[in-house]
């Protein structure tokens, strides 16, 4: 037992931990920057203005699909079934061939969307990197990993104005 006592305070004098040494941490929303930076904004309205525009067409051709489908059920009493049946085939795959395209488009505007946002939080993380060596600071944090932190440490706007200034397209 008193071996233990000694092993124990040993390991606590020998590993003490220097609690005066400061770290400089901040946080940042990185969110809000993308939300309201000037190519965060056009980012965002590419995308809806995009995905728009493709809801249109793809109203349009549905439009067009529906009534082709109502003109073959309005001939099948007058045409022999295997005719009908043949139009009813040829509907069908006209439907699957737009079905298969709307989804291939949907997922390229998806995927050029997130390449954009990428590219832009990217060129964000450089600007951090500048700001925390030019600031000497140690440690930014999100701030939605934040649970309680003191608002002085906040530097998001100061950030906003750097992305702003900095990153003017959209690549």
């Amino acid at each position: 037992m008193p071996f233990f006592r000694y092993l124990l305070v040993s390991f606590f004098l020998f590993t003490s931990v220097t609690a005066n040494e400061k770290s400089n941490l901040r946080f940042i929303d990185l969110e809000f920057i993308f939300q309201n930076s000037v190519v965060g904004k056009k980012i965002s309205k590419r995308a809806i203005s995009s995905r728009n525009s493709e809801n249109e067409k793809n109203n349009k051709t549905e439009k067009k699909l529906e009534k082709q489908k109502n003109d073959i059920l309005s001939k099948k009493n007058l045409l022999e079934k295997k005719e009908f049946d043949e139009m009813v085939i040829s509907h069908q795959k006209e439907v699957q061939a737009y079905q298969l395209e709307k989804n291939k488009k949907i997922k390229d505007l998806t995927q050029e969307n997130i390449k954009l946002t990428k590219n832009f939080m990217k060129k964000v993380d450089k600007v951090l990197l500048k700001y925390a060596s030019d600031n000497k600071i140690d440690l930014i944090l999100n701030k939605n990993t934040l649970i309680v932190s003191n608002s002085s440490l906040d530097i998001t706007s100061d950030i906003l104005k750097i992305v702003d200034k900095e990153i003017t397209k959209i690549d």
